[in-house]
């Protein structure tokens, strides 16, 4: 309930005040599991995605935004989780697994934090992980516009139009990669990362 609650009134205020709009939202699928895999510059992003869908979504979040009994309340009632920067955080990896093998959605950022200016980075081979272990498809996304709204470091608001650009659907041959390969994992994040770049491209060149 809570979750759908904060959906609307966030979808309210990014029409109304950052002019928000969605390209592409006929690629989400209606039912079962994927992983939404975005760029990530501010923390405006989330929610943008979260309302550019009317399928509830899951987050991993830093660790850290829980330690506030109330904030943290929120945080799992709007189905984020805790995930420990800078570490091998297991059980964040365990409970992705186990969200996406129960069918649900779960949005991940490739590039691990978000980015200091609007330059995509390489991904890190977690989500490449995931992607092999679930075989689950994902959805790639470009968030523009979040960082001129509300870039890294800055605490106002400013009025700019958001978009969110989603691409199809992408599907991994995961048969054809080299189970010895410990690189393989990369190689994935790379293939998300490359179809990110491809919208971050058709939404710079409107």
């Amino acid at each position: 309930m809570l979750y759908f609650i904060g959906w609307s009134l966030f979808l309210i205020f990014f029409k109304m005040y950052l002019g928000f709009t969605v390209v592409g939202r006929e690629n989400i699928p209606e039912k079962g599991a994927f992983i939404l895999a975005s760029n990530h510059v501010s923390y405006l992003d989330p929610p943008i995605l979260g309302t550019s869908m009317y399928r509830s979504l899951n987050y991993m979040a830093r660790a850290n935004l829980f330690k506030r009994q109330c904030f943290g309340w929120i945080m799992r009632h709007i189905h984020a989780f805790p995930v420990g920067r800078n570490t091998n955080d297991f059980w964040a990896i365990k409970e992705s697994l186990r969200l996406l093998y129960s069918g649900r959605p779960l949005v991940i950022f490739p590039e691990g934090t978000r980015a200091k200016d609007k330059t995509l980075r390489q991904g890190k081979p977690g989500v490449g992980f995931i992607v092999a272990k679930t075989r689950v498809p994902v959805i790639p996304a470009y968030v523009g516009g979040s960082f001129e709204a509300l870039s890294r470091g800055v605490k106002t608001l400013k009025r700019h139009p958001v978009s969110v650009h989603i691409g199809k659907p992408i599907f991994f041959d995961l048969d054809n990669l080299d189970r010895k390969d410990k690189a393989r994992y990369q190689k994935i994040s790379d293939e998300i990362m490359k179809r990110i770049a491809e919208l971050k491209s058709n939404y710079e060149s409107r």
